[in-house]
């Protein structure tokens, strides 16, 4: 039975849980310490990116059995008839999503490294400027955003895990910018020029 009303040290221990999986989920992606480990692991860079999928979804499971046990994350629908609009919220999120995924692919990414890990063929990379990264530049980012908010917020509990996914979701935005610019130098620089983080918004780039 989750507690009536969490307790601070129940907060305290949701909002470790969560960052300290967020802050591992990104410190793997660091760039030297990837290569470091994909040299001691012995794995091909589409074969460490298969295995840090695999850890990150085991690894969210006991955070998550812990965040439904104070009375987060379900029920994820908004009361009456404010689920049709979280609904259509929740479909051009998703919509983005896959159209952002195709693009992703075509680009010669593979995100989660299933193809990639067992196709012998080295990976060929090019920087997607088309599809929905014509319109910004992180729309997987976006999307994930707008899942965060538009969902059921029944308490602290939610509100705690949104804050800290949301700055997730920032610095994530914030190491693909860095990662980007290092991999396509300038062809990358002038493509931010272009087009911003988020529709409406352009940097310099």
């Amino acid at each position: 039975m989750p507690p009536a009303s969490p307790s601070a040290d129940d907060m305290l221990i949701l909002a470790l849980a969560w960052a300290a999986w967020c802050a591992v989920h990104s410190l793997l992606l660091e760039r030297r310490l990837r290569a470091g480990l994909e040299r001691l692991l012995r794995l091909s860079p589409p074969k460490y990116r298969l295995a840090y999928s695999v850890f990150s979804l085991a690894s969210i499971f006991p955070v998550l059995k812990y965040s439904i046990y104070l009375g987060a994350i379900f029920p994820v629908w908004w009361p009456g008839f404010w689920v049709g609009l979280q609904a259509l919220v929740w479909a051009a999120a998703l919509g983005l999503l896959m159209w952002a995924s195709y693009d992703f692919s075509n680009g010669g990414f593979d995100l989660v490294g299933m193809k990639a890990a067992f196709d012998p063929k080295p990976e060929v990379h090019r920087l997607i400027t088309n599809g929905a990264y014509a319109h910004m530049r992180h729309p997987m980012h976006v999307a994930a955003f707008l899942v965060v908010w538009f969902r059921g917020l029944h308490g602290w509990p939610d509100v705690v895990i949104s804050l800290i996914l949301t700055a997730y979701i920032a610095l994530g935005t914030w190491h693909e910018e860095v990662r980007l610019r290092h991999q396509f130098g300038d062809e990358y620089r002038a493509y931010a020029r272009r087009v911003g983080l988020v529709p409406l918004f352009k940097s310099r780039g």
